[in-house]
């Protein structure tokens, strides 16, 4: 087989010094909480309030953060939470989604007295295990890899509610078995290849 040539280009790629950390691949967790209905709520809310209440509704979400995760990202209307190691068991991911789910709604509600009007947003959370990494952009860490593209796929999936916790199998199948003892009753799904347990928040709308 022939030797590629020295070009110019391909030089350049030979002489950057990558750093360490981008080979080091380890097994995480992926926690994102997302407020649903946040597209409807953009397109009919002023920039100026809709901007305040976003962020409100984030910190109150980042604020109840009770297992320490990581933060790699804050987008429009979720947090990319983190962590390396043995992934968190359905019963800390559930206790942790219902504390969110409480001080967003919470918040939520102080918002609507405010305003004076209801604001149609709720929250759902999506949990996965796998290969991720890290690297740096200035002073910021971002994580990289297959896995964090699943969980954020996921995000758009068949369940027909908006207040929920989706538990990938990934996840599930990697709690030692000494955590798994959790008489919960989830729902079971499918969506782009991935199957996922899910538990529903969702309030009961009772008939006059």
């Amino acid at each position: 087989m022939k030797a590629m040539k020295n070009t110019p280009v391909l030089q350049k790629m030979r002489d950057i010094q990558f750093p360490a950390e981008t080979a080091m691949v380890n097994q995480g967790t992926i926690i994102i909480p997302d407020i649903s209905g946040f597209t409807k709520f953009v397109n009919g809310t002023d920039a100026f309030t809709g901007k305040h209440i976003t962020r409100a509704l984030l910190s109150s979400i980042i604020d109840s953060n009770v297992l320490n995760l990581k933060i790699s990202e804050i987008e429009g209307d979720a947090v990319l939470f983190y962590g390396y190691g043995v992934p968190l068991d359905t019963r800390s991911i559930l206790a942790q989604y219902e504390i969110m789910l409480g001080s967003f709604n919470r918040k939520l509600a102080q918002l609507e007295t405010f305003l004076g009007k209801k604001i149609n947003l709720s929250l759902k959370l999506i949990a996965h295990y796998g290969p991720v990494t890290e690297y740096s952009i200035g002073t910021f860490r971002k994580l990289y890899g297959k896995a964090v593209v699943q969980a954020h796929q996921l995000l758009k999936n068949p369940i027909k509610s908006s207040t929920y916790v989706l538990l990938t199998d990934s996840l599930l199948k990697a709690v030692p078995p000494v955590f798994k003892n959790f008489n919960a009753i989830g729902a079971y799904g499918k969506s782009r290849n991935i199957n996922y347990t899910y538990y529903n928040y969702e309030p009961e709308v009772i008939g006059i």
